[in-house]
């Protein structure tokens, strides 16, 4: 499993104009996203794999239009 940041996650997003912090929490927070890694008390972070799959989803939901 590899971990990526929030900033990581956010240009992963969209690397030309990627969404705020506050954006990818409120995602996060309405079930719309992965869960976030709880690293330590005050540290979270991304599964890679996961972030991945979720924009291969987004991808195919798109071109089913």
């Amino acid at each position: 499993m590899k971990l990526i940041n929030y900033e990581a996650t956010r240009c992963k997003l969209d690397a030309t104009k990627p969404p705020s912090r506050r954006t990818v929490e409120r995602m996060v927070k309405r079930g719309e996203f992965v869960q976030p890694v709880q690293i330590t008390p005050r540290r979270v972070m991304f599964d890679e794999a996961e972030v991945d799959a979720w924009l291969e989803a987004r991808k195919r939901k798109g071109g089913e239009r």
